[in-house]
């Protein structure tokens, strides 16, 4: 096989990995959902509830990564792809990422809003059924906030890292794009 060949399925062993991690996300949370509220009546653990933030931060800081060397490919082939129709296919998927354009970014943006509202549905749901008192978490209130909160914070500050970070391997922020016309688009 040749290089750009091996590239391009590198960018879609990728994007499969980053479609499983999604998959677990959902298992692992609903999972601590159900061990929450207690699959039996007997011995609930309300607690575990306050760890989702967590267990969502964790698997999407792997899923920004594996976008991250999405990104890297494809910045490399629009660069270096060797053939002009690679070059222009990058160059054109580069394009629909742009300013006020998501056709990229709607996994991005439900990957996201998945972790935030599975987040905050946890403690929602175990306000909603009463057992939102401290004695019935055997933990006090102050720390499962700061320990719920702490999660939901990673959950956002990660999200707006890779933001950052991305936007490093866009067409729009290269040296070559330093003239007074490229600027002005």
């Amino acid at each position: 096989m040749d290089s750009l060949t091996l590239l391009k399925q590198e960018i879609n062993e990728t994007s499969d990995k980053a479609h499983d991690l999604a998959k677990w996300k959902l298992i692992v949370t609903a999972a601590l959902g159900a061990a929450a509220f207690g699959l039996s009546k007997q011995d609930p653990n309300y607690w575990l509830l306050f760890f989702v933030p967590f267990v969502c931060a964790y698997i999407d800081l792997y899923i920004y990564q594996l976008q991250l060397r999405v990104r890297i490919i494809a910045q490399f082939l629009r660069e270096h792809g060797g053939t002009d129709l690679l070059q222009q296919y990058e160059q054109k998927c580069e394009d629909l990422r742009g300013p006020g354009k998501h056709y990229f970014s709607l996994d991005l943006w439900a990957g996201f809003l998945c972790s935030f509202f599975v987040s905050i549905s946890g403690p929602v749901l175990l306000h909603l059924s009463g057992h939102a008192r401290p004695e019935d978490l055997n933990v006090s209130s102050k720390s499962a906030e700061a320990i719920w909160g702490s999660g939901v914070l990673l959950i956002i500050v990660l999200f707006v890292v890779f933001i950052v970070m991305a936007e490093k391997f866009t067409g729009r922020h290269d040296v070559h794009d330093a003239t007074p016309a490229a600027q002005e688009n």
